[in-house]
């Protein structure tokens, strides 16, 4: 046989049997003897445990590899202050492929902190920030020497250092020394944190907005402590502001023989008109759509427009805002406004013409709206139909706890407010009404929510019959009793017509689990209706239903039962919008 086909025959071979030499390996690691966060630095360190997987793992890769572990579980215990461990391992072949690997661990005695003396000089002595810091350390003397938590104190003292202008601080002495001989652990620091840098000038570096109102954003004065937090807090407020694309907020270089900062603001504006557009659907509404034009800036003094249009399977809605920053104007602002509002349910028909005027504003962590609104509506509501003129003060307040504005594990939210007219102020008729609501979600483990909600609303009037729709109580719906149609609860007149109540009562509570990120489950139950007298009967509706987590927040599919009717009908709600 001539050579080449002899070379090439054992080319074939070698191809063909190598694949079968380095065939998939199935390795089982199991380390015991140690708490979870030990276990799972053990497996980091492990090189068995990073290339179990790996396609040219061999039966003497692996002895190697298991060979090496004794000495990667010590490395992987040293940094949470276990330097004499004990280590039993088996390496063991289940079967053709198959091997279990077994690390039976002692961790041994914890090596102790004998001496832990932290230094600083006398102006970090009087920073509150550092004495809650020094009053919080993770380690003290007698403690397990942990290399994480040494770490972590050093790398919060240079961020406080940072975030509090001391500019100049440093580390003389940062020293751990580890004593094997005698099994303890010597800690020395020492933080310089030289003098403390003050506030210079606020630079707006702009030609859109007043400089006045600009400095009306900053909350700190020049001469002050600088605060990292407090520029982030003005970037994250200018950012909110909606005048501007980009925000940069950054400290200037400092300059000699100074203690003073300077701060340069950079802005860009945003375009000058944004328009968008939204589709939507919800079992209340029907199909609907929007389109709205805004207007950022009118003029210097941070004035804007926007205009909203509205239109569903109920009817229509047409809004425009003038809006004035006032006060703060990171929370204050005079909102002026005028609109029309067509709605047509099951339970009344009505056309809304209104004007008026807001002032809103932060009281410390709530918000207030004071509002005098003038309106005349049409409007047929059962055996009452009529051309209403009110001229109706009031005020409104809401707070949120919690911290996320979408999808909320944990938060409240509660809102309460007042409203009337007079007949000796323009209006037909007089009224006063108050209104209160409160939805609370409790986490009650990694996969499950409690979700709560309350309504409550009462109406003192000299003739409810002179009243127009928008101002009588009506329930039911996705959003306040499932299993009822939207607006379908209420006082009826002799007709059986819905006419709206003086009072409303709503409550619900909600199970919620999840399965994972994006798809859960609930159950609920839910009371409630609009009434003529609070010992009026409660309508009761329960159900199952779909959470899904949306790219445009979480969609909620609920199919619910009126079962405080005899029939105890099913009606399929859907809802889509944010938590709280």
């Amino acid at each position: 046989m001539p050579l080449t086909q002899q070379l090439a025959r054992a080319l074939l071979v070698i191809c063909f049997f190598s694949p079968m030499s380095y065939a998939q390996m199935n390795i089982d690691i199991d380390v015991k003897g140690v708490d979870k966060k030990l276990e799972n630095n053990i497996r980091l360190f492990l090189s068995v445990e990073q290339q179990k997987k790996h396609a040219l793992m061999t039966e003497g890769r692996l002895r190697r590899l298991h060979k090496k572990a004794p000495s990667e579980i010590t490395k992987a215990l040293q940094p949470f202050g276990f330097y004499r461990p004990v280590i039993k391992s088996e390496l063991t072949r289940t079967s053709f492929g198959n091997w279990r690997v077994k690390y039976a661990i002692n961790p041994g005695p914890p090596l102790r902190i004998k001496t832990m003396n932290l230094f600083t000089n006398e102006e970090i002595q009087k920073d509150h920030a550092f004495q809650k810091f020094m009053s919080n350390l993770p380690l003290r003397k007698g403690d397990i020497f942990n290399h994480i938590e040494y770490k972590n104190i050093k790398t919060g003292l240079v961020q406080l250092g940072a975030e509090r202008g001391y500019v100049d601080a440093r580390f003389t002495e940062h020293r751990a020394i580890v004593d094997l001989k005698a099994y303890e652990a010597h800690i020395s620091l020492y933080y310089d944190g030289g003098r403390r840098y003050h506030y210079g000038e606020v630079r707006f570096n702009q030609d859109l907005l007043d400089p006045q109102l600009l400095q009306r954003y900053v909350t700190f004065e020049k001469g002050s402590p600088f605060n990292l937090n407090q520029l982030i807090d003005l970037q994250q407020d200018l950012n909110d502001s909606n005048y501007f694309h980009t925000v940069e907020v950054s400290p200037a270089q400092v300059e000699k023989n100074t203690t003073e900062i300077s701060i340069d603001v950079s802005l860009q504006p945003r375009k000058y008109n944004r328009y968008s557009a939204g589709l939507g659907y919800g079992t209340d509404t029907g199909a609907r759509t929007s389109f709205s034009w805004e207007v950022p800036r009118v003029n210097r003094r941070g004035h804007r427009f926007n205009t909203e249009a509205k239109l569903s399977e109920l009817g229509y809605s047409l809004s425009a805002y003038y809006r004035v920053p006032v006060l703060n104007p990171r929370t204050d602002q005079l909102i002026y406004s005028i609109g029309q509002i067509n709605e047509k349910s099951d339970a009344s028909d009505s056309t809304v013409r209104t004007m008026g005027v807001t002032l809103n504003r932060g009281r410390h962590l709530w918000r207030e709206s004071l509002f005098l609104n003038f309106q005349e509506e049409e409007y047929v509501v059962g055996s009452d139909q009529g051309k209403s003129t009110l001229l109706m003060p009031g005020v409104n307040w809401n707070r949120t706890w919690g911290d996320h504005l979408v999808a909320r594990l944990d938060g409240i939210r509660f809102e309460t407010g007042l409203r009337g007219a007079h007949e000796s102020l323009i209006s037909d008729t007089s009224f006063l009404q108050l209104h209160g609501g409160s939805k609370a979600i409790n986490r009650l483990s990694e996969r499950h929510r409690l979700i709560t909600r309350a309504k409550l609303g009462t109406t003192w009037a000299e003739d409810f019959h002179l009243l127009p729709s928008s101002v009588r109580f009506f329930t039911g719906g996705a959003q306040s009793v499932r299993g009822f149609a939207y607006q379908s609860l209420g006082p009826k007149d002799s007709g059986g017509a819905i006419m709206g109540g003086n009072h409303l009562v709503v409550g619900s509570i909600e199970l919620e689990h999840s399965f994972n990120d994006k798809w859960g489950a609930a159950t609920f139950y839910d009371a409630g209706n609009a009434l003529d007298d609070f010992s009026d009967k409660l309508e009761r509706g329960a159900g199952l239903g779909m959470r899904w987590q949306s790219p445009v927040g979480p969609i909620r599919i609920d199919l619910a039962s009126a079962i405080s009717r005899d029939n105890k009908p099913w009606r399929l709600h859907i809802s889509i919008g944010p938590d709280l």
